[in-house]
């Protein structure tokens, strides 16, 4: 049986409750017992502005203000980063990064830190010659395109109003210009698709270092997709990411897109107003509620991950 999303979804049969409370109880043990003292992964939303109206994503329902990160604000949480040698800084989140004309001194200022890792999720539509140039120049590590439909209909049904052929012709002078440069920027492909992979797509495979297909999830609930009523897993996020919302609140979630539940306010040291530190948020009580219940397989409990289809194996 499946149920709306966003409805409370009752883990279906008693075989299956059973199941989803053994793997939750273990996989949660397993994530406590690995648990760094530091988020292995920080996502920095430097910009939540979007040049896309894409048919998948709710960014048009979001009710947040449009803002990008202060400069300050940025600094700080990169300064926390790199004194703790931060496996991975993803340089985006609810909005698209290429937006953020900072984007490639931001990468820059990651990597001279000491952040192993910096990581950009884009659309690839702004992804000019100049732009490509600029983040390989800077040390990027790594950049995923989302790459939606199999032909060019398909994908300017769903990526609205974005050119396929620009964005595939981004693609190829990426690669292109990573190859020159000698860079190891691992370059990667994704694709929610209804349809079978076309020629293009098949070219795109060959050139990138990963493309891969996913599966279309429905935004914690907020997109109405049917959820799988199978069996619960608890949600890896909760123990490996903290998302950084533009405005320095820290979300519970990188689907909670209007940041519905905040777990502390990182900002620059400034007396009085100065918010908690990445590492004192991580270290606090706040995830333990939500992680519980993902440990007890009781996801029902929280509104925000009750209709969540990736809280299903």
């Amino acid at each position: 049986p499946t149920e709306g999303a966003g409805g409370a979804s009752p883990s279906g049969s008693p075989n299956h409750s059973r199941v989803s409370r053994l793997v939750c109880t273990t996989v949660a043990a397993f994530y406590d017992l690995v648990r760094a003292p530091f988020p292995p992964v920080v996502r920095i939303e430097t910009t939540n502005a979007c040049n896309a109206r894409c048919t998948i994503c709710p960014h048009e329902r979001m009710r947040r203000p449009t803002q990008r990160m202060d400069d300050r604000l940025f600094a700080a949480i990169i300064r926390e980063c790199g004194q703790h040698r931060c496996r991975e800084v993803h340089l985006h989140n609810f909005g698209e990064p290429l937006l953020d004309k900072r984007l490639e001194s931001m990468v820059a200022m990651a990597k001279k830190a000491g952040v192993r890792r910096v990581k950009i999720f884009t659309n690839g539509s702004l992804l000019s010659h100049d732009r490509a140039k600029g983040l390989i120049a800077a040390g990027l590590d790594e950049i995923k395109i989302s790459f939606d439909g199999a032909s060019a209909a398909e994908f300017e049904r769903i990526r609205q109003p974005l050119r396929f052929e620009q964005v595939v012709a981004n693609i190829h002078e990426l690669v292109a210009l990573r190859n020159a440069a000698g860079s190891p920027l691992r370059i990667a492909a994704t694709c929610c698709s209804t349809s079978d992979k076309g020629a293009t797509m098949a070219a795109l495979e060959r050139i990138v270092d990963r493309f891969h297909f996913d599966r279309i999830h429905n935004w914690s609930g907020e997109q109405g997709r049917p959820v799988n009523q199978g069996i619960r897993k608890p949600c890896s996020r909760l123990w490996r990411t903290l998302t950084i919302l533009a405005d320095g609140q820290v979300s519970l979630c990188c689907l909670d897109y209007d940041g519905q539940v905040r777990l502390g306010q990182v900002s620059v040291a400034d007396g009085a107003n100065a918010g908690q530190g990445i590492a004192a948020i991580w270290r606090s009580g706040a995830f333990s509620p939500v992680r519980r219940c993902h440990a007890r397989a009781r996801q029902d409990e929280m509104p925000l991950c009750a209709g969540c289809s990736k809280s299903f194996l």
